[in-house]
């Protein structure tokens, strides 16, 4: 007999705050890199924190 289970199962993923936005961002980079980026922890992260230091500041949303 085969139970129907439908809806989310398992750990809830946190909120992430309402000034971070998931964006698709469109790179080529080489695997060598992508190998050392995931070895230091999270892509995202770590390529953040490389953009804060090459002068990237945070900035108010735009309302356009």
């Amino acid at each position: 007999m085969q139970s129907n289970r439908g809806g989310y199962r398992g750990k809830p993923k946190q909120k992430l705050p309402p000034h971070l936005k998931r964006v698709h961002v469109n790179v080529r980079i080489q695997r060598w890199m992508l190998d050392q980026l995931k070895a230091k922890g999270e892509p995202g992260i770590i390529l953040e924190d490389i953009l804060k230091k090459a002068g990237f500041k945070y900035c108010e949303d735009q309302k356009d």
